[in-house]
């Protein structure tokens, strides 16, 4: 044992000897065995180069000390916060969908409270559609607005003498002629919602089209935020409130609700967006001669959109007037929503319980005025102008 211990201990210390000739001491002149060998010592390259007939070391060159490669710093983008100075379009849907449901999420469900009134010659298919609708409505409004009884009465163009009937009965007063002409089987889609004898809380709607109804269906939860804005408003009620913010108010929220679900590319929207702008043509030259709204919009001019805003505070009967308070007033009611919040806009209709001053009710609620608002609207309107055809 010993003997073999010996052995393999000298074979060790062999091997350790030789492990690199760069550990070795190497000077210039020396011998070195392998033509082109090179080893480096002490931050000093040398090199195995013939000289007469000897293979000697070269004299040792400083090697070069290499520089680190700086680690690039990440860039960082600074998102500037959503706030009235700053309405970016993506935030700005985003947030204002988001605000949107979170308060249906919340919200109280309709059990009990709605009387659905239904044809018999409405699909089956609208009627589950249209009540999914209803009750996001019932709980977005529910921490705010919870009437005792609301009937809503949904019809077919074969049901229309059954549906007067029906409505004449719910409100107590004769069936509102509008809400049933043009009920047709190509289509049957129009809408009113109704505040009758103070507590009545009605509204009826055709739910019959030839294709699925897409763009109908933001209707159901906008004819419930007009009883939403009728119930927090009275006794002073809907006329005190500007007509964009009551139409265009119920137009957002009924796309938040109905369209968010299936219009992720929101074709539907833009096309929607674009039927009104052209419904709005007439009223639009009538303010503007020769111009269109896309045009308009596109001024990026504070002027521009004070007088387009202003021309649809008060409600009128021109077709052209209501397709402008749809389309600019959702635009509008967005914004509100997505830099205010939901309960700002509950509390903006609530105050026209006690005042019919809608300028004074606006400061107070959002703490700017209705000109300023206008004026730091201009900017978003540029952005929304690209989805109109």
């Amino acid at each position: 044992m010993k003997r073999v211990l010996g052995t393999t201990l000298v074979a060790s210390l062999l091997l350790i000897a030789g492990i690199s000739p760069a550990n070795a001491a190497i000077k210039a002149g020396d011998v070195c065995k392998k033509s082109g060998q090179i080893s480096t010592v002490k931050g000093l390259k040398y090199t195995c180069t013939k000289s007469g007939k000897k293979l000697i070391w070269s004299k040792g060159v400083k090697t070069p000390t290499p520089t680190p490669t700086p680690t690039p710093t990440p860039t960082v983008v600074q998102v500037k916060a959503l706030t009235i100075d700053n309405l970016d379009y993506e935030q700005v849907y985003i947030k204002s969908r988001a605000e949107v449901a979170k308060y249906v999420a919340s919200g109280v469900s309709s059990e009990g409270v709605i009387d659905f009134q239904v044809g018999a010659n409405v699909d089956a298919w609208r009627i589950e559609i249209a009540k999914t609708e209803v009750n996001s409505a019932v709980k977005l409004w529910s921490s705010f607005f919870k009437p005792s009884a609301v009937t809503i009465i949904w019809y077919s163009s074969k049901d229309i003498p059954w549906a007067k009937s029906r409505y004449e009965a719910a409100g107590g007063n004769p069936a509102w002629a509008s809400g049933f002409t043009g009920c047709t089987p190509q289509y049957c889609g129009g809408a009113s919602a109704s505040l009758m004898a103070g507590e009545k809380f009605l509204f009826e709607q055709g739910l019959e089209f030839q294709d699925q109804g897409l763009w109908n269906r933001a209707t159901a939860a906008h004819e419930y935020t007009h009883l939403a804005q009728s119930g927090l408003s009275k006794p002073t009620g809907l006329n005190s409130i500007p007509w964009w913010s009551v139409e265009g108010g119920a137009q957002f929220y009924g796309e938040a609700i109905g369209y968010t679900p299936f219009d992720s590319a929101k074709q539907a929207r833009s096309g929607m967006h674009t039927q009104y702008a052209l419904d709005s043509q007439a009223h639009i030259a009538s303010l503007f001669p020769g111009q269109n709204l896309k045009s308009l919009l596109l001024k990026n001019d504070p002027a521009v959109t004070k007088t387009l805003m202003k021309s649809i505070e008060v409600s009128s009967n021109s077709p052209g007037a209501l397709g402008l308070s749809y389309h600019l007033g959702s635009y509008a009611t967005e914004v509100l929503v997505a830099v205010y919040g939901h309960e700002k806009m509950a509390q903006f209709y609530s105050s026209f319980a006690t005042s019919s001053n809608y300028e004074t009710n606006f400061s107070n609620v959002f703490g700017i005025t209705l000109d300023t608002f206008y004026t730091k609207l201009t900017p978003y309107l540029v952005s929304m102008s690209a989805e109109l055809k």
